[in-house]
């Protein structure tokens, strides 16, 4: 079996997502040829097909952001809220050397607290719902508490995803497909292997942060079976079954 994981969906495995939440509303890119060696290289060979939600013409999510940029040069920052709620609770981060240091500290605090994600680049601190929400966060106001001085700008930008494969809830260690998962032809030739992504856009480069997994598809003791592995143009594939599970050993 050739099941390989991506930088990006270990990290998230091991952090506060689980298998469903990371690839929800994502969706199955079919290929001819080899899998790559790594979930993290660049996609190889042709894109036959992309399996959504019954087959509807998918939508990929673009997730909200907001931001917190630290222009002032001491004091401590002491709570973070966004809407009403306060994604650093009983955190103090103090100004520390720079700008661009103490936004460093305020991106680790909020990751490390789970509720959003965040980045930083230089005095700037970008903050993302988790996958999924889509524009549900859109308009939530980004307030800062505290003598430390930082401009914010409010979240925005969010779009919902549209068609992208769902799942069952988890029991037993395992996680199966809900709702009919297929596909189209988009070109002629046979389906060699699989990767699955999540809602956010994935051009399909090298990339070490956005989750996905990889598989082979043959008609019979792959990670992926597919009925029929020749694919034509137009031609409905339907994907009977799907169950990742963790593994008790």
């Amino acid at each position: 079996m050739t099941v390989r994981l991506s930088t990006g969906a270990r990290t998230g495995l091991a952090g506060n997502g689980g298998f469903g939440e990371l690839f929800k509303n994502g969706s199955i890119q079919i290929y001819s040829g080899s899998q790559p060696a790594s979930a993290d290289a660049a996609v190889t060979g042709t894109l036959l097909g992309t399996v959504t939600l019954s087959s509807g013409s998918l939508t990929q999510e673009t997730r909200a952001a907001g931001t917190v940029t630290v222009t002032g040069g001491s004091g401590s920052l002491t709570g973070l809220t966004v809407g009403s709620f306060n994604i650093i609770p009983n955190e103090t981060v103090p100004f520390n050397t720079s700008t661009s240091q103490t936004a460093s500290d305020i991106c680790d605090a909020v990751n490390r607290n789970g509720y959003y994600n965040a980045s930083v680049a230089g005095s700037v601190v970008t903050l993302t719902p988790k996958s999924g929400t889509g524009a549900n966060h859109n308009g939530y106001v980004v307030a800062v508490a505290g003598t430390l001085t930082c401009t914010v700008g409010n979240v925005a930008g969010g779009v919902n995803p549209v068609n992208g494969l769902t799942f069952a809830p988890a029991a037993n260690g395992a996680v199966s497909k809900s709702g009919v998962w297929s596909f189209l032809g988009l070109a002629a030739g046979t389906a060699g292997w699989f990767r699955l992504i999540g809602s956010a856009a994935d051009a399909g480069g090298a990339s070490t942060l956005l989750p996905r997994l990889d598989g082979s598809i043959a008609s019979s003791g792959a990670d992926l079976n597919l009925s029929n592995t020749s694919i034509t143009v137009n031609a409905p594939n339907t994907i009977d079954s799907f169950t990742f599970t963790i593994p008790s050993a």
